[in-house]
């Protein structure tokens, strides 16, 4: 009897096999690691934001900014440059952690500061860069695309550093900041070389940012509306303010009712707090409009005077008398004419159930 026959092929390892020597090779697991870096720095620097910015902007703020938007210009110049040193393959993440912490804290500082419709499609712009930040560690080496990031970020940080280093809210201050940042941008990408780059998009982009602004889209960074709200009196005692409102159990996150129920001759009161930094003076006005065919009507513009400090917000408020039954709105907004925020209400006759509460 024969003995059996000798193949000379090696026996190949099984699937499970392979899958556990997969699983504990350190290269494998190097590479997994790597492909979720920019995942990893993105999230890292909104997380450090979260972490370490308040719901106001504070001088502190600024300079955390400050610090992103020096990283990201020294790793632009370093790559336009086309440096390489030891640990150079990794300038890529840490510039997509450098603008997810830009976008981020620009995210959340504009976002504090919006109340329309125009700031909120600002935000949402923000929102989209924050996100496409994640998937654009690649392109950052097509340093075209990192010089419009940059040019966008350092107009939107000069917008309200400025006003912080001059203590004061001026449109001039939102220009000369976009004329800082392109110049800025153009001496980076000078001393860095770039002549693999094209600024034709940052030029883009701050043409963009000027358009937004002549239609007031752009929020107005620093001030922060902190509460809004109706109410049928508001007084100002040693110990504060207070004021009578209409609240309805049903929309608990609002101070005041959306519905006005009005007496005869009784005058309707709008109170604004507003968070604005310490030694910045300006001006909000209160606008009152009518609801008409429609349409909003003009009904009147009363402004007050505010000075910045109080972390909880500066308050005041206005009335108006001889209001008539209908949809209103009163839109709180600055110079500028940028809007801070906007309350909604219908009047109707009757009588209120009111309670008082402490603002």
């Amino acid at each position: 009897m024969l003995p059996p026959a000798m193949s000379d092929r090696t026996a190949e390892p099984s699937p499970d096999a392979e899958r556990r020597s997969s699983l504990i090779s350190p290269r494998s697991s190097f590479t997994r690691a790597k492909r979720y870096a920019p995942a990893i720095a993105f999230f890292g620097g909104f997380a450090w934001d979260a972490l370490t910015l308040g719901q106001s902007i504070k001088s502190t703020d600024l300079f955390i900014l400050l610090g992103y938007l020096a990283g990201a210009a020294a790793i632009l110049v370093a790559l336009g440059r086309g440096l390489t040193f030891r640990g150079s393959r990794y300038l890529n993440t840490v510039l997509q952690f450098f603008f997810g912490g830009i976008f981020s804290a620009l995210f959340i500082f504009y976002f504090l500061s919006s109340s329309d419709l125009p700031g909120y499609l600002v935000v949402l712009i923000l929102g989209g860069l924050l996100i496409g930040n994640e998937f654009l560690q690649n392109r950052y080496s097509e340093l075209t695309v990192s010089w419009a990031f940059f040019t966008m970020s350092a107009i939107m940080f000069f917008n309200f550093a400025l006003a912080h280093l001059f203590r004061s809210i001026s449109t001039v201050w939102f220009y000369l900041g976009t004329l800082v940042a392109v110049l800025l941008v153009l001496a980076l990408r000078q001393i860095s070389r770039g002549e693999r780059s094209s600024v034709k998009p940052s030029f883009a982009v701050a043409a963009l940012m000027l358009v937004l602004h002549a239609f007031n889209a752009i929020p107005p960074v620093p001030l922060v509306k902190k509460e809004m709200l109706i109410a049928h009196e508001v007084r100002r005692s040693a110990a504060g303010y207070t004021a009578r409102v209409e609240s309805s159990p049903l929309r608990f996150w609002r101070s005041s009712a959306g519905t006005f129920h009005r007496g005869s001759d009784q005058r309707v009161y709008c109170f604004t707090s507003v968070f604005i930094p310490n030694g910045i003076a300006t001006t909000i006005r209160h606008r009152w409009q009518q609801s008409v065919d429609g349409g909003w009507r003009e009904m009147g513009v009363v402004p007050f005077r505010i000075e910045g400090g109080r972390t909880s917000g500066y308050r005041g408020y206005t009335y108006k008398s001889n209001v008539t039954a209908g949809k209103w709105r009163v839109i709180a907004e600055s110079e500028s004419g940028a809007a801070i925020g906007i309350v909604t209400f219908r009047v109707v006759e009757g009588t209120a159930k009111t309670r008082t509460i402490k603002l």
